[in-house]
């Protein structure tokens, strides 16, 4: 921490050629990539600072300072235009290479690539929208399904063994009949294995 201190007193000495000034940070413009900023030696504030080489640009690595901070602003050789150099505090951080691109701020992390995304904030991940709902727990979702397997199973042994107490008339009289169970037996439900449908790559 005090060589910090050291490297931002040299920099903020008003005697010399000035090609660093430590200012603190009085706006920021996400769109244009800039900021206003007023030097700490009291001199006149820099509007329209460059947070990246090309100002304007969609593409690269862009650190967004926090109101209030303070940051290193260099100058090219003519002075006519700044550039942050060093931030203290960020707002956000944004990586964009192509179409894949990474936000990080305090609210949390967005991943986009191409047309897929994964947001995590301290409430959730959302993975692509999140139109689809939650992912499913794998135990309850067994657990359930397991149950049901019980009931149809139960059903099917009824089904198997069942016969059917009939009467039949013979002349003036009634005799009672027994109809045999059915011939065609059916297969009793297999257990569901949480191994059939979850994929250990993915958890939560």
């Amino acid at each position: 921490m005090s060589n910090l201190r050291n490297i931002i007193r040299q920099l903020a000495q008003p005697d010399g050629e000035t090609v660093a000034l430590v200012c603190t940070v009085d706006a920021v413009d996400k769109s244009a990539r800039t900021v206003d900023c007023s030097p700490i030696n009291e001199s006149a504030p820099l509007l329209g600072v460059n947070l990246q080489a090309n100002q304007e640009a969609e593409c690269g690595v862009c650190l967004f300072p926090e109101i209030g901070s303070f940051v290193v602003v260099g100058f090219v050789a003519d002075g006519a235009a700044g550039v942050v150099l060093l931030t203290e505090k960020i707002e956000s951080a944004e990586i964009v290479i192509g179409d894949t691109s990474a936000v990080i701020s305090a609210d949390g992390v967005r991943f986009d690539v191409g047309g897929i995304s994964a947001h995590l904030d301290k409430n959730a991940v959302t993975f692509n929208g999140g139109d689809l709902g939650g992912l499913v727990k794998a135990e309850a979702l067994t657990d359930k399904l397991n149950e049901l397997t019980q009931t149809v199973n139960a059903l099917i042994t009824s089904y198997n063994a069942h016969t059917h107490i009939t009467t039949a008339t013979v002349g003036a009289t009634t005799a009672p009949g027994v109809i045999s169970p059915t011939t065609e037996q059916a297969q009793q439900a297999q257990p569901f294995s949480r191994s059939d449908y979850e994929n250990e790559k993915v958890k939560h």
